[in-house]
């Protein structure tokens, strides 16, 4: 039996935990960077790489996910979603609102969630 799908309160509380943890992640690779004399560069090289993969984490839950109590499955199978069904999912954030308004419709689903075939239900 398919579980509900999350609620867009939800999505964009994850979402919100999952920009600081991504910041979290770029202050790491700050600190590597500059022990190992890299440019700073490197910071936006790891809040890229969470953004990017973040979903694909076990049972296609981000940290914002397991805060939610949410996860990102295959639309049909309803799998955990795979590292490259996150970043198919998450590159499309780049378009912002336009990526963003298609949650409002009946299938709440992002126009990434669309390309990448997955969804965000409760657990």
């Amino acid at each position: 039996m398919s579980k509900p799908l999350a609620r867009i309160g939800q999505r964009f509380t994850s979402q919100f935990v999952d920009g600081l943890v991504a910041m979290a992640v770029g202050v790491v690779f700050y600190f590597i960077a500059n022990a190992f004399g890299l440019p700073n560069e490197w910071i936006f090289v790891g809040w890229l790489l969470y953004i990017l993969f973040c979903d694909g984490l076990p049972g296609g839950q981000s940290m914002g996910k397991r805060f939610t109590n949410t996860s990102v499955v295959h639309v049909d199978t309803e799998l955990p979603c795979t590292y490259w069904q996150s970043c198919v999912r998450n590159f499309t954030m780049v378009l912002g609102v336009i990526d963003a308004a298609f949650i409002a419709g009946k299938q709440r689903r992002r126009l990434g969630d669309l390309l990448a075939r997955t969804k965000v239900i409760q657990l």
